[in-house]
């Protein structure tokens, strides 16, 4: 069995194993899961509007007082009522003691953030009659006034994350997977962009910031980042502005997805961009309320939503590949019947949990997209891998392993618009008695001299991290190197003494014609014209060592 596969199947066993541990915990623990009594009321009974009882959640589009008896209460518990509200003003035992003010973001009033009423308590208060005088907002679906409680902060903060634990827990979610996505994309857009269509890591970065986006969002419309930090203007604001950037955030990831880079496209794409900063310049000097921006918003993200269903059906209808035309089709359908379900359940109740339901199907839709992103780079890799062979086969000596005469001229060529480092140098080898060795002891013996050749320059001259060792002929190999004079001939004197100790089955010792040129000696030439140099010079050399070791040229 693979080693592999049965740590995952152990990891996988464990897990669940702590998992049910943990539920057992749950399960059978003798402690109450109820709520104290003097920590926490859920106060939403006894209230009534002109002496008749009402019920929450509970409809009201003008100003109206509502009446009830407080139950005792303590000096650090507060009256939490959770309605969008305009104004309100408190009475207790017929004493104003608690009113609404102006909400204002740069000297602008904002209606924002009036979601719910916190109202301090004091023991005084318990048992007196209590008066709300509420002016609720007017939205989209009706005013409604949703729940009453009595609490401490920390037990409101611990009733909400309770009641709230799947929002959370998919936020967290959302925001740990959009970091990973933001991370992971940006590290191959900047560090290896060169291996993978760039399109495809934008799509996945654009699916992290959205995911991240939501995260907020869903935090937010929890309330409890403001239960526990106050601020209830400033999260309102920061909720509306995420949830102004995902619908752009969505629409780039399907863009890049299906490829969509046209002139058009990236018009209506800055459109869209340039609409929604002058609307937030707009509400921050208090031309429009950043309550109608979330009315505006609808729209604006059902446009969106309408023209990503259109670029997702025509990267359908082309897209080739079966298995991607049914993952396209089946992340677009799930898209589809999310939507009418979450406007349903908004439209019916503008506090349900539509949100959720909303980002999981949206998130199911960018999970298709990811999926078809991550088989394109999959394929690409093959692709890559496959060229990478190709122009290693196309770059690479095939008997030395060096790179060859094709590799080292495309490399010349970069330096062609460039200036020279004066200690730029070329170093023009030429095999000495191949023709011997072909003649006499037949060709693998001239193959094991070239090899051994190459072998010498790479110990002599490979940890010289400008050198390009090449073999460019039958017996000739040039390096390009950048190294001070002293450097140069410290590496020869190390090739020469590799070369005359080689020892193989046919080589007992091997010498080279070697023709220097550098830049410190021909400061005005071209790469090309200090290549032909060093030529020259090896050819000066190669005659300088038949004429003194008596051997024949031709023959020897």
């Amino acid at each position: 069995m693979d080693k592999g596969f049965l740590r995952k199947v152990i990891v996988a066993v464990y897990v669940i194993f702590v998992l049910f541990i943990e539920l057992l915990g749950f399960a059978y623990s003798n402690q109450e899961d109820g709520k104290y009594q003097e920590n926490f009321i859920q106060f939403d009974r006894g209230w009534t509007i002109d002496n008749m009882e009402i019920n929450f959640p509970y409809e009201a589009d003008d100003e109206f007082t509502i009446c009830n008896t407080m139950p005792k209460v303590y000096g650090d518990q507060f009256l939490i009522f959770q309605c969008y509200y305009d104004e309100f003003s408190i009475y207790i035992g017929g004493v104003e003691v608690y009113r609404s003010v102006d909400n204002k973001l740069f000297n602008a009033y904002t209606n924002i953030g009036k979601k719910e009423i916190h109202l301090p308590l004091k023991e005084e208060y318990s048992n007196k009659p209590i008066e709300i005088r509420l002016d609720l907002q007017d939205s989209l679906y009706g005013s409604e006034i949703y729940g009453a409680y009595i609490s401490t902060r920390s037990g409101y903060g611990i009733y909400v994350l309770k009641k709230q634990w799947l929002q959370l827990t998919i936020a967290v979610i959302l925001f740990f997977y959009g970091i990973c996505e933001v991370i992971l994309a940006l590290y191959f857009i900047f560090k290896r962009s060169h291996i993978m269509r760039k399109l495809s890591f934008e799509a996945l970065l654009y699916a992290g910031i959205f995911a991240v986006a939501a995260s907020v969002w869903l935090l937010c419309q929890t309330r409890l980042l403001y239960i526990v930090f106050g601020f209830g203007t400033g999260f309102a604001i920061l909720e509306i502005v995420v949830f102004m950037m995902m619908p752009i955030a969505f629409l780039e990831l399907v863009r890049a997805v299906n490829f969509r880079v046209s002139f058009w496209d990236n018009v209506i794409d800055g459109a869209i961009a340039i609409l929604v900063m002058v609307l937030f310049v707009i509400c921050i000097f208090g031309a429009i309320d950043w309550g109608q921006l979330v009315v505006i918003g609808h729209v604006y993200a059902f446009i969106i939503m309408g023209l990503s269903s259109y670029y997702s059906y025509t990267s359908l209808k082309e897209t080739k590949r079966k298995s991607e035309r049914r993952l396209i089709a089946t992340g677009n359908l799930i898209f589809l019947m999310v939507c009418l379900l979450s406007l349903a359940m908004y439209i019916n109740n503008i506090d349900s949990n539509y949100n959720i339901i909303l980002v999981l199907g949206l998130m199911v839709y960018i999970g298709t997209q990811v999926g078809v992103i991550y088989r394109r780079i999959g394929l690409k890799v093959e692709e890559e891998e496959e060229l990478v062979q190709v122009k290693e086969l196309a770059y690479t000596d095939s008997l030395t392993h060096l790179t060859n005469r094709r590799f080292f001229y495309d490399e010349l060529a970069v330096l062609d618009d460039k200036e020279l480092m004066k200690d730029t140098t070329m170093v023009y080898l030429d095999v000495n008695r191949l023709k011997y060795y072909n003649d006499n002891f037949g060709h693998d013996a001239g193959d094991e001299l070239l090899k051994a050749c190459a072998d010498c320059l790479n110990y002599a001259f490979e940890d010289n991290s400008t050198a390009i060792i090449s073999r460019i002929g039958g017996d000739e190999f040039i390096v390009m190197l950048v190294a001070s004079e002293n450097e140069l001939n410290r590496r020869l004197d190390k090739f020469n003494t590799l070369a005359s100790g080689w020892k193989g089955k046919y080589v007992k010792g091997l010498s080279a014609a070697i023709g220097i040129a550098s830049i410190r000696d021909y400061p005005d030439v071209t790469p090309e014209e200090l290549c032909n140099l060093a030529d020259d010079n090896m050819l000066l050399d190669k005659k300088k060592y038949y004429s003194e070791s008596g051997y024949e040229r031709r023959k020897n």
